[in-house]
């Protein structure tokens, strides 16, 4: 393999996925010189088709994408959630977050990965000092006091790229979590995710469901289309039996564990499974380094909460790189160990709050002790009264809890 002359840049983010394109999204507003290495070609975007995968977009995300002025392109693609039904199968008791309650015009939105890692993409090809690598990988780094020397392997070819901040954004299994050094808590649910879209007898018309069965939880999910993205959680063994199944047997299987809020399930796409596991790195920065979305904090997707996290992550850190340097931009160190100490800072309280969240539910409706499950349904009952419980939740899934950044507030990341 030959090398290159080595090139420099004010951050490097590797990975290109949702994550680590919004960010570059966001740095494109900014006086600074980005480096954004992708592993596979960013261009090949698939089709749209009944069984295309979806991201659920809490309405703080949508604000996110708002003050990036990304919203009025994907607003023809999305589908809104404005109603939220959480209930455990077979027992009393529920909980409903509605839109109207919470004066928002939805709790959430869907839209297709693709169609999102498309429109992402379209404005980075308009970033004038956006520098895209791919396909490329990171097969090293050094750290130094003035920056960063990674080496990119793009082409056939090994280059060198200095930078004063380098950005992993690279997924749970983070090989530039794992250059730097930084260890992981791992915990394994020993459950599987069963993925797919649905159509349903009734049409979903904005609602969702969270439905807690005995051997897993169902969540349903409105999609443009009239059709229905499911995420069926369930121990890793039944997870294996029930997946393979026929389709009209898997049909049984899961119209038994949801029930029939929704009629009968008419539809079912291609299937695809996932193993499930809580990925906690020790520390979300370092020297030279941060660590952003999976990489940083992988979550069990109960709550759906993952996506929305790390967009928030993106949101914190360009805000806190867009302060450091207002002003004078050419003399500001983006890589500087205080501006990442506040990044860490501030990231920490989401961090802990949403992981403690998920983490809890699935403890909670795990648990087949005798009376746990009688006690869940009076709990959930009463949640339903309480309206300061339900706002409570409603802010943490919308991502309106704590201290919100500029673009988590709609506003611009930089006034013009």
């Amino acid at each position: 393999m030959s090398a290159a002359a080595a090139r420099a840049c004010d951050v490097l983010i590797a990975g290109g996925g949702a994550v680590g394109s919004a960010l570059a999204c966001a740095l494109a507003e900014l006086p600074l010189d980005v480096v954004l290495v992708e592993a596979q070609q960013p261009k090949l975007l698939a089709q749209p088709s009944f069984d295309a995968r979806v991201t659920a977009l809490a309405n703080g995300s949508q604000q996110i994408l708002s003050g990036l002025d990304l919203w009025p392109e994907l607003k023809g693609y999305t589908e809104a959630i404005r109603f939220i039904h959480i209930s455990e199968r077979g027992r009393f008791g529920a909980a409903r977050l509605t839109a109207s309650e919470e004066n928002v015009p939805a709790l959430g939105y869907t839209v297709e990965n693709q169609t999102l890692g498309r429109v992402l993409w379209e404005r980075l090809e308009r970033a004038p000092r956006l520098t895209v690598l791919a396909p490329a990988k990171v097969t090293a780094l050094a750290r130094g006091p003035d920056g960063a020397d990674v080496v990119v392997e793009h082409g056939g070819v090994a280059e060198t790229v200095r930078a004063k901040l380098v950005v992993a954004a690279d997924g749970a299994r983070s090989a530039v979590r794992a250059a730097l050094g930084v260890e992981t808590e791992e915990h394994d649910y020993g459950q599987r995710a069963i993925v797919f879209n649905v159509s349903t007898e009734a049409r979903l018309d904005g609602r969702a469901f969270e439905r807690f069965a005995q051997r897993g939880v169902v969540a349903l999910l409105p999609l443009t289309g009239g059709r229905g993205a499911v995420i069926w959680t369930l121990p890793e063994g039944d997870a294996e039996r029930i997946a393979a199944l026929p389709a009209d047997a898997f049909r049984a299987e899961l119209q038994a564990a949801f029930g029939q809020r929704v009629g009968r399930f008419t539809r079912i796409g291609e299937r695809h499974v996932y193993t499930l596991s809580r990925v906690a790195s020790d520390t979300i920065h370092g020297d030279r380094a941060v660590l952003i979305g999976d990489a940083a904090l992988r979550l069990h997707p109960v709550a759906g909460q993952g996506f929305n996290l790390a967009l928030r992550d993106v949101a914190t850190l360009a805000e806190v790189l867009a302060d450091g340097v207002r002003g004078a931009p050419s003399q500001v160190d983006v890589g500087a160990a205080e501006l990442l100490e506040r990044y860490a800072s501030w990231r920490a309280a989401d961090r802990a709050r949403v992981s403690s969240f998920t983490h809890g539910l699935i403890q909670l409706f795990g648990d087949a002790a005798p009376g746990v499950g009688l006690g869940r349904g009076l709990g959930l009952m009463a949640f339903d009264l309480l309206p300061g419980a339900k706002a409570l939740l409603a802010r943490r899934t919308m991502g309106k809890a704590g201290r919100l950044s500029r673009l988590a507030r709609g506003l611009r990341l930089v006034e013009r």
